[in-house]
Protein backbone atom coordinates (compact mmCIF):
# COMPACT_ATOMS: atom_id res chain seq x y z
CA UNK A 1 0.00 0.00 0.00
CA UNK A 2 1.08 4.06 -0.58
CA UNK A 3 1.02 4.16 3.08
CA UNK A 4 2.79 1.57 4.18
CA UNK A 5 5.63 2.22 1.39
CA UNK A 6 5.71 5.86 2.71
CA UNK A 7 6.31 4.72 6.37
CA UNK A 8 9.20 1.87 5.43
CA UNK A 9 10.85 4.45 3.43
CA UNK A 10 10.96 7.35 6.41
CA UNK A 11 12.13 4.42 8.78
CA UNK A 12 14.85 3.33 6.35
CA UNK A 13 15.98 6.81 5.98
CA UNK A 14 16.29 7.16 9.84
CA UNK A 15 17.47 3.22 10.64
CA UNK A 16 19.75 2.54 7.40
CA UNK A 17 19.41 0.69 4.37
CA UNK A 18 21.21 -2.41 5.58
CA UNK A 19 19.64 -5.26 6.39
CA UNK A 20 19.90 -4.56 10.26
CA UNK A 21 18.29 -1.49 9.35
CA UNK A 22 15.64 -3.01 7.49
CA UNK A 23 14.78 -5.53 10.08
CA UNK A 24 14.47 -2.60 12.63
CA UNK A 25 12.29 -1.02 10.06
CA UNK A 26 10.08 -3.63 9.96
CA UNK A 27 10.07 -3.94 13.66
CA UNK A 28 9.40 0.08 13.87
CA UNK A 29 6.61 -0.28 11.34
CA UNK A 30 4.81 -3.31 12.73
CA UNK A 31 4.61 -1.33 16.35
CA UNK A 32 3.67 1.95 14.38
CA UNK A 33 0.39 -0.49 12.87
CA UNK A 34 0.13 -1.91 16.14
CA UNK A 35 -0.39 1.06 17.98
CA UNK A 36 -2.71 2.42 15.68
CA UNK A 37 -4.71 -0.75 15.79
CA UNK A 38 -5.09 0.04 19.49
CA UNK A 39 -5.79 3.27 19.55
CA UNK A 40 -8.51 2.72 17.09
CA UNK A 41 -9.90 0.01 19.59
CA UNK A 42 -9.27 2.34 22.83
CA UNK A 43 -11.15 5.00 21.06
CA UNK A 44 -13.85 3.14 20.01
CA UNK A 45 -14.09 1.70 23.43
CA UNK A 46 -14.30 4.91 25.09
CA UNK A 47 -16.99 6.15 22.62
CA UNK A 48 -19.13 3.07 23.39
CA UNK A 49 -19.23 3.47 27.59
CA UNK A 50 -20.21 6.91 26.87
CA UNK A 51 -23.08 7.48 29.11
CA UNK A 52 -26.57 8.37 27.21
CA UNK A 53 -26.88 12.00 26.33
CA UNK A 54 -23.06 12.91 27.00
CA UNK A 55 -21.23 14.69 24.26
CA UNK A 56 -20.22 12.83 20.89
CA UNK A 57 -17.13 14.79 21.11
CA UNK A 58 -13.71 13.29 22.04
CA UNK A 59 -12.92 15.82 24.35
CA UNK A 60 -14.72 18.21 27.01
CA UNK A 61 -16.54 21.09 25.67
CA UNK A 62 -17.87 24.09 27.12
CA UNK A 63 -21.34 24.68 27.09
CA UNK A 64 -22.97 28.18 26.50
CA UNK A 65 -25.97 29.96 27.53
CA UNK A 66 -27.69 32.39 24.61
CA UNK A 67 -30.37 34.88 25.52
CA UNK A 68 -33.75 34.34 23.81
CA UNK A 69 -32.48 35.93 20.46
CA UNK A 70 -30.31 33.14 20.17
CA UNK A 71 -27.09 34.87 19.08
CA UNK A 72 -26.63 36.96 22.35
CA UNK A 73 -23.30 35.26 24.43
CA UNK A 74 -24.26 35.69 28.25
CA UNK A 75 -21.91 33.06 29.41
CA UNK A 76 -19.46 30.30 28.33
CA UNK A 77 -18.86 27.44 31.30
CA UNK A 78 -15.28 26.45 31.22
CA UNK A 79 -13.27 24.50 33.83
CA UNK A 80 -14.25 26.30 36.65
CA UNK A 81 -17.04 26.72 39.01
CA UNK A 82 -20.11 27.96 37.04
CA UNK A 83 -21.05 30.51 39.64
CA UNK A 84 -17.90 31.82 38.82
CA UNK A 85 -18.66 32.08 35.16
CA UNK A 86 -21.47 34.27 35.99
CA UNK A 87 -19.06 36.78 37.84
CA UNK A 88 -17.72 37.73 34.12
CA UNK A 89 -20.54 37.72 32.06
CA UNK A 90 -20.05 40.71 29.50
CA UNK A 91 -23.09 42.76 31.25
CA UNK A 92 -22.92 42.40 34.62
CA UNK A 93 -26.73 42.93 35.68
CA UNK A 94 -27.30 39.28 33.69
CA UNK A 95 -25.22 37.73 36.74
CA UNK A 96 -28.50 37.47 38.63
CA UNK A 97 -30.32 35.50 35.91
CA UNK A 98 -26.59 33.23 34.75
CA UNK A 99 -26.78 32.59 38.46
CA UNK A 100 -30.66 31.31 38.17
CA UNK A 101 -29.84 29.13 35.45
CA UNK A 102 -27.09 27.24 37.52
CA UNK A 103 -29.37 26.72 40.08
CA UNK A 104 -32.06 25.58 37.99
CA UNK A 105 -29.43 23.16 35.64
CA UNK A 106 -28.27 21.46 39.04
CA UNK A 107 -32.04 20.09 39.66
CA UNK A 108 -32.25 18.68 36.15
CA UNK A 109 -32.55 15.03 35.72
CA UNK A 110 -31.50 14.76 32.00
CA UNK A 111 -28.09 16.21 33.13
CA UNK A 112 -27.19 13.57 35.57
CA UNK A 113 -27.71 11.89 38.62
CA UNK A 114 -26.67 14.68 40.98
CA UNK A 115 -25.69 17.99 41.52
CA UNK A 116 -22.32 17.44 41.11
CA UNK A 117 -22.14 15.60 38.15
CA UNK A 118 -24.85 18.01 36.55
CA UNK A 119 -22.62 20.30 37.05
CA UNK A 120 -19.67 19.25 35.52
CA UNK A 121 -21.70 18.40 32.50
CA UNK A 122 -22.49 22.26 32.36
CA UNK A 123 -19.17 22.76 32.30
CA UNK A 124 -17.48 20.08 29.55
CA UNK A 125 -20.69 19.21 28.08
CA UNK A 126 -20.82 21.33 25.47
CA UNK A 127 -24.40 22.14 25.18
CA UNK A 128 -25.93 24.83 23.54
CA UNK A 129 -28.53 27.00 26.06
CA UNK A 130 -31.17 29.05 24.52
CA UNK A 131 -31.94 30.91 27.84
CA UNK A 132 -35.76 32.75 28.23
CA UNK A 133 -33.83 36.35 28.81
CA UNK A 134 -35.14 38.93 26.68
CA UNK A 135 -31.74 41.13 26.54
CA UNK A 136 -34.02 43.89 25.36
CA UNK A 137 -36.23 44.13 28.19
CA UNK A 138 -33.41 43.22 30.55
CA UNK A 139 -31.44 46.15 29.71
CA UNK A 140 -34.87 48.61 29.91
CA UNK A 141 -35.35 46.76 33.41
CA UNK A 142 -32.32 47.38 34.48
CA UNK A 143 -32.21 50.97 34.12
CA UNK A 144 -35.59 51.12 35.04
CA UNK A 145 -34.84 50.06 38.42
CA UNK A 146 -31.35 51.67 39.36
CA UNK A 147 -33.56 55.06 38.68
CA UNK A 148 -35.81 54.44 41.22
CA UNK A 149 -33.97 52.60 43.92
CA UNK A 150 -30.05 53.53 43.14
CA UNK A 151 -27.72 50.73 43.39
CA UNK A 152 -26.25 52.94 46.47
CA UNK A 153 -29.44 52.82 48.39
CA UNK A 154 -29.15 50.64 51.48
CA UNK A 155 -32.53 49.14 50.17
CA UNK A 156 -32.72 46.86 47.48
CA UNK A 157 -35.00 46.75 44.66
CA UNK A 158 -35.52 43.36 42.53
CA UNK A 159 -37.99 42.65 40.01
CA UNK A 160 -39.04 39.55 37.56
CA UNK A 161 -40.90 39.55 34.34
CA UNK A 162 -42.21 35.82 33.77
CA UNK A 163 -44.51 34.74 30.49
CA UNK A 164 -47.95 32.81 31.88
CA UNK A 165 -48.68 29.77 30.02
CA UNK A 166 -44.55 28.86 29.92
CA UNK A 167 -43.17 30.06 32.73
CA UNK A 168 -40.66 31.61 31.24
CA UNK A 169 -38.55 34.12 32.58
CA UNK A 170 -38.14 37.43 30.68
CA UNK A 171 -36.25 39.40 33.23
CA UNK A 172 -34.38 39.24 36.63
CA UNK A 173 -32.81 42.90 37.45
CA UNK A 174 -31.75 44.76 40.69
CA UNK A 175 -30.21 47.91 41.86
CA UNK A 176 -26.90 45.41 42.25
CA UNK A 177 -23.73 44.71 40.71
CA UNK A 178 -23.31 41.21 40.76
CA UNK A 179 -20.52 40.63 42.02
CA UNK A 180 -18.70 39.39 45.57
CA UNK A 181 -19.16 41.93 48.51
CA UNK A 182 -16.33 42.46 51.87
CA UNK A 183 -16.35 39.15 54.06
CA UNK A 184 -19.32 40.30 56.61
CA UNK A 185 -17.74 41.23 60.18
CA UNK A 186 -18.52 40.81 63.59
CA UNK A 187 -18.48 43.50 66.60
CA UNK A 188 -17.55 40.72 69.03
CA UNK A 189 -17.59 37.08 69.57
CA UNK A 190 -21.28 37.64 71.01
CA UNK A 191 -22.10 39.58 68.35
CA UNK A 192 -24.30 38.82 65.09
CA UNK A 193 -22.36 38.84 62.04
CA UNK A 194 -23.10 41.57 59.82
CA UNK A 195 -22.93 41.98 56.20
CA UNK A 196 -22.37 45.41 55.04
CA UNK A 197 -24.76 47.18 53.11
CA UNK A 198 -23.00 47.77 49.90
CA UNK A 199 -23.67 47.91 46.16
CA UNK A 200 -22.23 44.21 45.38
CA UNK A 201 -23.94 40.95 46.26
CA UNK A 202 -24.44 37.88 44.73
CA UNK A 203 -27.52 36.03 46.67
CA UNK A 204 -30.39 35.30 44.64
CA UNK A 205 -32.22 38.53 45.41
CA UNK A 206 -34.92 38.01 42.64
CA UNK A 207 -35.67 33.95 42.84
CA UNK A 208 -34.56 33.45 46.76
CA UNK A 209 -33.51 30.05 48.24
CA UNK A 210 -33.17 29.05 51.82
CA UNK A 211 -30.73 31.46 52.79
CA UNK A 212 -32.15 34.90 50.93
CA UNK A 213 -36.12 33.28 51.36
CA UNK A 214 -37.39 37.17 50.18
CA UNK A 215 -39.55 39.66 52.63
CA UNK A 216 -42.71 40.75 53.27
CA UNK A 217 -44.58 41.10 49.88
CA UNK A 218 -48.19 42.93 51.95
CA UNK A 219 -51.62 43.12 50.19
CA UNK A 220 -50.63 41.57 47.39
CA UNK A 221 -51.27 38.63 49.48
CA UNK A 222 -54.73 39.14 49.80
CA UNK A 223 -55.30 37.61 46.63
CA UNK A 224 -54.78 34.23 48.09
CA UNK A 225 -57.42 34.52 50.57
CA UNK A 226 -59.69 36.13 47.94
CA UNK A 227 -58.97 33.13 45.79
CA UNK A 228 -59.57 30.65 48.65
CA UNK A 229 -62.86 32.03 49.32
CA UNK A 230 -63.98 31.92 45.63
CA UNK A 231 -63.11 28.51 45.31
CA UNK A 232 -65.45 27.76 48.68
CA UNK A 233 -68.34 28.98 46.86
CA UNK A 234 -68.19 33.12 47.32
CA UNK A 235 -68.59 35.49 44.92
CA UNK A 236 -67.48 38.74 44.03
CA UNK A 237 -70.02 40.52 45.73
CA UNK A 238 -69.59 38.84 48.79
CA UNK A 239 -70.18 41.75 51.45
CA UNK A 240 -68.72 42.22 54.96
CA UNK A 241 -69.58 45.80 57.21
CA UNK A 242 -66.00 46.82 58.19
CA UNK A 243 -64.93 48.42 61.48
CA UNK A 244 -61.83 49.82 61.21
CA UNK A 245 -60.43 47.65 64.14
CA UNK A 246 -61.47 44.05 63.86
CA UNK A 247 -61.65 41.71 66.75
CA UNK A 248 -60.32 38.71 65.37
CA UNK A 249 -60.61 34.56 67.03
CA UNK A 250 -56.86 35.19 66.50
CA UNK A 251 -54.77 34.73 69.88
CA UNK A 252 -51.54 36.39 69.98
CA UNK A 253 -49.22 37.82 73.30
CA UNK A 254 -51.63 39.68 75.40
CA UNK A 255 -48.64 42.54 75.21
CA UNK A 256 -48.80 42.78 71.64
CA UNK A 257 -50.23 46.31 70.45
CA UNK A 258 -52.32 44.32 67.98
CA UNK A 259 -53.66 42.55 70.64
CA UNK A 260 -56.90 43.32 72.55
CA UNK A 261 -59.85 41.53 75.02
CA UNK A 262 -57.54 39.33 76.42
CA UNK A 263 -55.02 38.09 73.70
CA UNK A 264 -57.58 38.39 70.64
CA UNK A 265 -55.58 39.69 67.32
CA UNK A 266 -57.29 43.23 66.32
CA UNK A 267 -56.06 44.77 63.05
CA UNK A 268 -56.62 47.89 62.11
CA UNK A 269 -57.56 49.74 58.48
CA UNK A 270 -55.30 52.38 57.48
CA UNK A 271 -55.29 54.27 54.15
CA UNK A 272 -57.98 56.05 52.85
CA UNK A 273 -60.31 57.66 55.29
CA UNK A 274 -63.21 56.44 53.33
CA UNK A 275 -62.61 52.84 53.39
CA UNK A 276 -61.93 52.38 57.20
CA UNK A 277 -65.22 51.13 57.94
CA UNK A 278 -68.21 50.32 55.23
CA UNK A 279 -70.10 48.01 53.82
CA UNK A 280 -67.33 46.40 51.49
CA UNK A 281 -66.94 43.62 48.28
CA UNK A 282 -64.19 41.74 47.51
CA UNK A 283 -64.16 44.13 44.18
CA UNK A 284 -63.60 47.59 46.74
CA UNK A 285 -61.64 45.63 49.70
CA UNK A 286 -59.27 44.17 47.66
CA UNK A 287 -58.95 47.65 45.55
CA UNK A 288 -58.20 49.99 48.23
CA UNK A 289 -56.48 47.03 50.98
CA UNK A 290 -58.56 46.25 53.47
CA UNK A 291 -57.30 44.96 56.29
CA UNK A 292 -60.40 43.70 58.94
CA UNK A 293 -62.13 42.82 55.38
CA UNK A 294 -59.64 40.38 54.52
CA UNK A 295 -59.04 38.79 58.37
CA UNK A 296 -62.66 38.68 58.56
CA UNK A 297 -63.20 36.88 55.08
CA UNK A 298 -59.85 34.51 55.85
CA UNK A 299 -61.71 33.78 59.24
CA UNK A 300 -64.60 32.68 57.05
CA UNK A 301 -62.94 30.01 54.53
CA UNK A 302 -60.00 28.89 57.22
CA UNK A 303 -56.57 30.37 56.99
CA UNK A 304 -54.96 27.20 56.08
CA UNK A 305 -57.01 27.29 52.63
CA UNK A 306 -55.50 30.62 52.03
CA UNK A 307 -52.16 29.40 52.90
CA UNK A 308 -52.54 26.47 50.38
CA UNK A 309 -54.19 28.44 47.56
CA UNK A 310 -50.86 30.59 47.95
CA UNK A 311 -48.80 27.52 47.55
CA UNK A 312 -50.76 25.68 44.66
CA UNK A 313 -50.23 29.44 42.90
CA UNK A 314 -46.30 29.76 42.92
CA UNK A 315 -45.39 30.91 46.46
CA UNK A 316 -42.81 28.99 48.06
CA UNK A 317 -42.35 28.74 51.81
CA UNK A 318 -38.68 28.83 52.23
CA UNK A 319 -37.75 30.47 55.71
CA UNK A 320 -37.77 27.70 58.80
CA UNK A 321 -40.46 30.09 60.16
CA UNK A 322 -42.57 30.13 57.43
CA UNK A 323 -42.08 26.16 56.27
CA UNK A 324 -43.53 25.95 60.33
CA UNK A 325 -46.21 27.94 60.07
CA UNK A 326 -47.52 26.93 56.60
CA UNK A 327 -47.86 22.92 57.89
CA UNK A 328 -51.37 22.14 57.52
CA UNK A 329 -52.20 21.59 61.43
CA UNK A 330 -50.12 25.00 62.00
CA UNK A 331 -51.68 27.50 59.27
CA UNK A 332 -55.51 27.58 60.31
CA UNK A 333 -54.02 29.94 63.18
CA UNK A 334 -51.83 31.82 61.27
CA UNK A 335 -54.06 35.00 61.37
CA UNK A 336 -51.88 37.83 59.68
CA UNK A 337 -50.62 35.46 56.69
CA UNK A 338 -53.43 37.26 54.37
CA UNK A 339 -51.85 40.67 55.27
CA UNK A 340 -48.62 39.25 53.20
CA UNK A 341 -46.24 38.83 56.28
CA UNK A 342 -44.55 35.99 54.91
CA UNK A 343 -41.14 35.87 52.86
CA UNK A 344 -41.30 35.62 49.17
CA UNK A 345 -39.83 37.09 46.06
CA UNK A 346 -40.12 38.83 42.94
CA UNK A 347 -40.37 36.16 40.79
CA UNK A 348 -42.90 34.20 43.24
CA UNK A 349 -45.17 36.96 43.35
CA UNK A 350 -44.78 37.31 39.21
CA UNK A 351 -45.42 33.82 39.17
CA UNK A 352 -48.51 33.62 41.00
CA UNK A 353 -50.35 36.14 39.28
CA UNK A 354 -48.88 35.09 36.35
CA UNK A 355 -50.82 31.59 37.58
CA UNK A 356 -54.28 33.56 37.60
CA UNK A 357 -53.84 35.26 34.16
CA UNK A 358 -53.11 31.87 32.72
CA UNK A 359 -56.90 30.99 33.62
CA UNK A 360 -54.86 28.71 36.74
CA UNK A 361 -52.37 26.96 35.62
CA UNK A 362 -49.51 27.18 37.23
CA UNK A 363 -45.74 26.44 35.67
CA UNK A 364 -42.82 26.27 37.31
CA UNK A 365 -40.13 29.45 36.64
CA UNK A 366 -38.14 28.29 33.19
CA UNK A 367 -35.20 29.82 32.25
CA UNK A 368 -34.06 28.12 29.44
CA UNK A 369 -36.26 28.24 26.24
CA UNK A 370 -34.35 24.93 24.85
CA UNK A 371 -30.83 23.49 25.38
CA UNK A 372 -29.43 20.62 22.73
CA UNK A 373 -26.01 18.87 23.60
CA UNK A 374 -22.50 18.47 21.45
CA UNK A 375 -23.88 16.47 18.90
CA UNK A 376 -27.08 19.15 18.60
CA UNK A 377 -29.71 16.74 19.85
CA UNK A 378 -32.57 18.25 22.10
CA UNK A 379 -31.97 17.64 25.63
CA UNK A 380 -34.91 15.30 26.95
CA UNK A 381 -37.66 16.73 29.73
CA UNK A 382 -36.72 20.64 28.90
CA UNK A 383 -39.80 22.07 28.37
CA UNK A 384 -42.78 24.04 30.23
CA UNK A 385 -43.57 22.51 33.61
CA UNK A 386 -47.60 23.55 33.75
CA UNK A 387 -50.71 21.84 35.72
CA UNK A 388 -54.13 23.56 36.43
CA UNK A 389 -53.78 24.57 39.83
CA UNK A 390 -57.76 26.34 40.23
CA UNK A 391 -60.54 26.32 37.87
CA UNK A 392 -60.45 28.62 34.90
CA UNK A 393 -63.87 30.47 35.96
CA UNK A 394 -62.12 30.75 39.50
CA UNK A 395 -58.93 32.45 38.22
CA UNK A 396 -61.13 34.70 35.68
CA UNK A 397 -62.53 36.51 39.15
CA UNK A 398 -59.78 36.38 40.94
CA UNK A 399 -57.90 38.51 38.17
CA UNK A 400 -61.22 40.74 37.45
CA UNK A 401 -60.74 41.73 41.29
CA UNK A 402 -57.49 42.39 40.48
CA UNK A 403 -58.33 45.59 38.23
CA UNK A 404 -59.46 47.53 40.81
CA UNK A 405 -56.38 48.34 42.50
CA UNK A 406 -54.09 49.41 39.23
CA UNK A 407 -57.18 51.73 37.99
CA UNK A 408 -58.75 49.20 35.59
CA UNK A 409 -62.14 48.58 35.42
CA UNK A 410 -64.22 45.25 36.28
CA UNK A 411 -66.00 43.52 33.58
CA UNK A 412 -68.91 44.30 35.35
CA UNK A 413 -68.58 47.74 35.35
CA UNK A 414 -68.14 50.01 38.36
CA UNK A 415 -67.33 47.85 41.11
CA UNK A 416 -64.10 49.24 42.40
CA UNK A 417 -65.55 52.01 44.49
CA UNK A 418 -64.46 55.48 44.52
CA UNK A 419 -61.36 57.03 45.91
CA UNK A 420 -57.32 57.12 44.85
CA UNK A 421 -55.82 53.59 45.19
CA UNK A 422 -51.60 54.23 45.43
CA UNK A 423 -50.94 51.91 41.52
CA UNK A 424 -54.01 53.89 40.27
CA UNK A 425 -51.81 55.14 37.18
CA UNK A 426 -50.42 51.43 35.72
CA UNK A 427 -53.74 51.08 33.73
CA UNK A 428 -52.75 53.95 31.78
CA UNK A 429 -49.29 53.48 32.05
CA UNK A 430 -49.31 49.97 30.70
CA UNK A 431 -51.87 51.09 27.82
CA UNK A 432 -53.57 47.33 28.16
CA UNK A 433 -56.02 45.68 30.31
CA UNK A 434 -53.71 44.76 33.87
CA UNK A 435 -54.49 42.96 37.22
CA UNK A 436 -52.46 43.19 40.40
CA UNK A 437 -51.47 44.98 43.61
CA UNK A 438 -49.37 46.99 45.80
CA UNK A 439 -48.67 46.88 49.05
CA UNK A 440 -46.40 48.60 51.65
CA UNK A 441 -45.45 46.83 55.23
CA UNK A 442 -42.89 48.93 58.09
CA UNK A 443 -40.08 47.82 55.94
CA UNK A 444 -40.97 46.82 52.52
CA UNK A 445 -43.10 47.74 49.09
CA UNK A 446 -44.36 45.44 47.09
CA UNK A 447 -46.22 45.67 43.35
CA UNK A 448 -47.16 43.08 40.97
CA UNK A 449 -48.89 44.07 37.30
CA UNK A 450 -50.01 40.86 35.32
CA UNK A 451 -51.29 40.82 31.54
CA UNK A 452 -52.77 37.55 29.77
CA UNK A 453 -49.26 37.57 28.12
CA UNK A 454 -46.69 38.71 31.01
CA UNK A 455 -46.26 39.31 34.86
CA UNK A 456 -44.19 41.71 36.24
CA UNK A 457 -43.50 42.00 40.15
CA UNK A 458 -41.27 44.48 41.93
CA UNK A 459 -40.06 44.46 45.76
CA UNK A 460 -38.49 46.86 47.77
CA UNK A 461 -36.51 45.55 50.83
CA UNK A 462 -34.28 45.40 52.69
CA UNK A 463 -30.77 43.93 51.69
CA UNK A 464 -30.45 40.50 53.16
CA UNK A 465 -27.73 40.01 56.35
CA UNK A 466 -28.30 43.97 56.81
CA UNK A 467 -29.85 45.70 59.92
CA UNK A 468 -31.94 48.08 58.17
CA UNK A 469 -35.07 46.48 60.21
CA UNK A 470 -37.67 48.67 60.21
CA UNK A 471 -35.96 51.80 58.27
CA UNK A 472 -39.42 53.45 56.15
CA UNK A 473 -38.91 53.46 52.77
CA UNK A 474 -38.11 57.53 51.37
CA UNK A 475 -41.14 59.02 50.23
CA UNK A 476 -41.59 58.88 46.45
CA UNK A 477 -39.86 55.84 46.34
CA UNK A 478 -43.37 53.69 45.98
CA UNK A 479 -44.58 55.85 43.01
CA UNK A 480 -41.21 55.08 41.11
CA UNK A 481 -41.43 51.51 42.31
CA UNK A 482 -45.16 51.45 40.32
CA UNK A 483 -43.67 53.32 37.32
CA UNK A 484 -40.88 51.18 37.38
CA UNK A 485 -42.82 47.83 37.01
CA UNK A 486 -45.70 49.34 34.92
CA UNK A 487 -43.29 50.41 32.45
CA UNK A 488 -41.17 46.99 32.17
CA UNK A 489 -44.72 45.70 31.69
CA UNK A 490 -45.77 48.17 29.41
CA UNK A 491 -42.23 47.46 27.43
CA UNK A 492 -42.95 43.38 27.20
CA UNK A 493 -45.92 43.78 26.13
CA UNK A 494 -44.94 46.43 23.11
CA UNK A 495 -44.21 43.88 20.73
CA UNK A 496 -47.16 41.26 21.45
CA UNK A 497 -51.05 42.10 20.14
CA UNK A 498 -53.14 43.46 22.78
CA UNK A 499 -55.28 40.99 24.18
CA UNK A 500 -58.29 41.76 27.38
CA UNK A 501 -58.44 38.82 30.16
CA UNK A 502 -61.17 36.61 29.38
CA UNK A 503 -64.35 37.78 32.08
CA UNK A 504 -65.67 35.13 34.05
CA UNK A 505 -68.88 33.84 34.44
CA UNK A 506 -71.57 35.93 36.35
CA UNK A 507 -72.53 32.96 38.93
CA UNK A 508 -68.83 33.35 40.32
CA UNK A 509 -69.61 37.38 40.54
CA UNK A 510 -72.41 38.16 41.84
CA UNK A 511 -75.04 35.85 43.77
CA UNK A 512 -78.47 35.13 42.62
Amino acid sequence: MAGESTTESIIESRHGSGPGGRRAALAAAVVVVVAAVVGIVLWRSSGDAAEPGASASPGPRPSELYATDGTTLIARFGTDDPRDTCLRVPVNDWGYYCDYVVTWWQAQDAFGTGPAQRLDRLRHGGYRITGSLDARLQAGAKQRVDQAVPVSDPKVFSLATIEPGTGLVRAMAVNRNFRRPPSPSSAGPDQPVRRPAGPDLVDPLVAGDADTPGDEAGAPFMMFTLAAALESGLTLDHAIDTQRVYESKYVIDPQSPAACHGGHWCPANTGDPAYLSGRRTMWDAFGHAVVTYFVALQERIGADKAVAMAGRLGIAFRSQADQHLSEPQVSAQWGAFTLGVSSTTALDLANAYATLAADGTRCDPLPVAGVTDAAGRPAPGIAPHCEPVLRPELARAAIDAGRCPLGDLSAFGDRCGAGAVPAATVRDAVGRPVSGQSGSTRRTFSVVVAAPQLATAGMIAPAPGTNSGEVQIAAGVPAAAVGTVAGVERDGLAPLPSRDFTAPPREVAIAP
